[in-house]
């Protein structure tokens, strides 16, 4: 009781400070908005809204078979029968996708919440398009550094599953529900809208985060400190922009290229903050396992340890490939 008080008062004064700089400084406050959109806009919606849709009809109608590489990758993972679907399309579509498909599955009767958290580690995962054409062309400039963060984050999601595995997973069906198939379409419509508009409400409120902290001076002070304390072995500019990706991934790695480092630590610090996501991808995430009481803790340590993971195996690719 005592800490749900304190974080409230935290939250209330944090929202607040957030209104004050709305009135104090509205023109940075309208840029950083206007940035955020421009991103969900040209970057997140011509992706993910057509995901949305076909996958929610996909998790709808399809009827998951199990077969020789599927009840392989179950027993490896002590996860349901579906499991290795349900991470294809995962991989296919990329952040938040992994969450919302689960959480469909839990909706319908085809998992529990157990089975739900295990599965959790491995789909939370970013897609190739974001990967290799928004941060590796688009971003980085540079195809090969995206084909090498994707690769490495597909196999960091692998191993962080098997951290997570746990107890053997009771593959019994719960209280599955058929799907009326009347309306599915139009249904599926109006559920992948609401999707990606929160995504985008998500998304503009970390931007915005990131740039009161910015002109507050906290993440500036906060960084120089770190540069400071590593004897300028880390560039301020080059923390800012990782403190920055761990609100919103995609701001940070933007902010990173700025910065005068190599391309190989770029591509590096990037599969880290890809492979973690940022407080943004596990509040939409969360957002969508709403239903299942998923604690908060639970995703960040997930997430926590694949951007460890992303860390370790991109290094070596990059010593070998880049």
């Amino acid at each position: 009781m005592l800490k749900t008080l304190k974080a409230n008062k935290l939250l209330s004064f944090s929202l607040i400070i957030v209104c004050l700089f709305f009135i104090l400084k509205p023109e940075i406050c309208s840029k950083s908005c206007l940035n955020a959109l421009s991103v969900w806009c040209f970057n997140i919606l011509p992706v993910m809204f057509p995901f949305f849709i076909l996958t929610r009809l996909l998790v709808n109608i399809a009827e998951i078979k199990s077969n020789p590489l599927d009840k392989f990758f179950c027993k490896t993972y002590r996860t349901p029968s579906g499991s290795l679907y349900i991470f294809f399309l995962s991989i296919l579509s990329g952040y938040p996708m992994g969450a919302k498909l689960i959480s469909a599955m839990y909706e319908n009767g085809q998992i529990d919440s157990n089975q739900a958290k295990k599965m959790l580690s491995f789909c939370s995962v970013s897609g190739p398009m974001f990967i290799v054409g928004t941060v590796g062309v688009g971003i980085l400039n540079s195809y090969k550094a995206g084909i090498i963060i994707l690769i490495c984050n597909i196999i960091a999601s692998l191993l962080n599953g098997l951290i997570y595995r746990g107890k053997i997973c009771n593959d019994k069906k719960q209280n599955y529900q058929q799907i009326k198939k009347d309306n599915l379409l139009s249904d599926s419509v109006y559920d992948s809208l609401q999707s990606i508009l929160m995504v985008g409400g998500f998304i503009v409120l970390s931007f915005l985060a990131i740039d009161i902290l910015k002109n507050l001076q906290i993440l500036p002070v906060i960084s120089n400190t770190i540069s400071w304390v590593s004897h300028n072995k880390l560039s301020a500019d080059m923390v800012e922009s990782v403190l920055s990706g761990l609100i919103e991934m995609t701001r940070g790695i933007i902010d990173l290229n700025c910065t005068s480092i190599t391309l190989a630590s770029k591509t590096i610090i990037a599969s880290a903050l890809i492979g973690f996501g940022g407080v943004s991808i596990m509040m939409q995430s969360l957002s969508f396992l709403n239903k299942l009481k998923i604690p908060a803790k639970t995703m960040f340590l997930q997430k926590l340890t694949q951007g460890f993971i992303c860390i370790l195996i991109t290094f070596l690719a990059v010593s070998i490939l880049l």
